[in-house]
């Protein structure tokens, strides 16, 4: 999202809007105040029977050939009511944070050195993303000029379309294969595994009429708000194994204000270690509550911050789980891992997807 850093107007109109967007997506936001909001609705599914929020809000500045700086808050809940998680992340580019229950807790620095090695080998130039895969203008497709619209102040030109959705696909995949190093060392998490070519092509199939609005700056070409909608059935024969869902669609938004800004990201005075949180997290059951802690509403068991040294957390339950097991595998190595062994991280990593 951090990239999407452009339209125009019958015969004429559609090369116009082609043009405007190739010039918007040639434009770098260095810095903005960043929102998004998406919203999933599901047709089928018991589980979730309203629609799925998520808004996430805060500045970001890019950063040369290393991550960007970032301070946003995140929160994810039912559209109907219910409960919200409220949770957060911050970067500062050399260092990066989780926000939860207003408590922060920091990445082993070197995993984040190993993502910023990633990022200046493949880049090696400020905002340059495209070095590893990332390139959303080929996304948009049969742009065409809406007329003028105010996006937060700004006076822009709206110009609508096509999402290709199998571009994005092949996009994504391009970026996952070119990005390992930098995705893993930032999140500490294995990265998601490249789709198939046949993955991709069934996602096209399912996928109904994929529609794009992209709203850019008047007098600077620079995209304010990029927003779509994506409606997909599921085949009847793939519906038991997705717990019956039968369908469903996704709208998303994203909006820059304050564009190429003075936004200042500064790291928090004081932070815990990761693998203080997934040792106090423990097992599902902990997962399944994390709405219901600071800044989140509803109700549910609020997982008990970890306590000094490597004793069990109070609300531990005396028979772990599976993931249980994973977690405290996963804390305990990366206290005993020194902080410039990346192998060691990396096996420490690897503990939390052994069955």
């Amino acid at each position: 999202m951090l990239v999407l850093g452009s339209c125009g107007g019958g015969g004429d109109d559609k090369q116009d809007a082609q043009g405007l967007l190739d010039s918007a997506f040639r434009h770098e936001i260095k810095s903005a105040d960043l929102k998004v909001e998406a919203q999933l609705q599901l047709k089928g599914s018991s589980a979730l029977d309203q629609p799925v929020r998520i808004e996430a809000s805060g500045p970001f500045r890019t950063n040369e050939g290393k991550l960007p700086s970032v301070d946003l808050e995140l929160k994810i809940g039912a559209d109907g009511g219910g409960q919200t998680v409220t949770t957060g992340f911050l970067s500062t580019g050399d260092r990066a944070f989780v926000k939860f229950q207003d408590v922060y807790y920091e990445q082993p620095q070197s995993q984040v050195r190993k993502a910023n090695e990633a990022i200046a080998n493949k880049s090696g130039r400020r905002g340059s993303l495209r070095a590893l895969g990332l390139d959303p203008r080929t996304w948009l497709s049969e742009g065409k000029a809406e007329g003028e619209a105010d996006v937060a102040g700004v006076k822009t030109r709206h110009v609508s379309g096509t999402l290709d959705v199998e571009a994005v696909m092949r996009n994504l995949n391009q970026f996952v294969r070119r990005s390992v190093a930098a995705i893993g060392g930032a999140t500490g998490q294995q990265p998601p595994q490249p789709l198939s070519s046949q993955d991709i092509r069934k996602i096209g199939e399912v996928v109904n009429d994929p529609t794009f609005d992209v709203y850019v700056g008047k007098d600077d070409d620079i995209i304010r708000r990029v927003s779509g909608r994506i409606e997909f059935d599921v085949p009847q024969d793939s519906r038991k194994e997705l717990g019956g869902i039968e369908g469903g669609s996704l709208e998303f938004s994203v909006q820059f204000e304050k564009v190429d800004g003075n936004q200042k990201i500064e790291a928090p005075a004081s932070a815990r270690p990761l693998s203080d949180l997934t040792r106090s997290l423990g097992g599902g059951a902990a997962l399944s509550g994390l709405g219901a802690g600071g800044g989140s509403e509803g109700t549910g068991t609020t997982p008990q911050p970890a306590p000094e040294g490597n004793q069990a957390a109070p609300n531990s339950s005396t028979e772990t789980t599976p993931d249980a097991e994973n977690f405290r595998a996963y804390g305990d190595c990366l206290d005993k891992a020194r902080p410039e062994d990346t192998d060691a991280l990396q096996r420490c990593a690897e503990l939390l997807h052994q069955k």
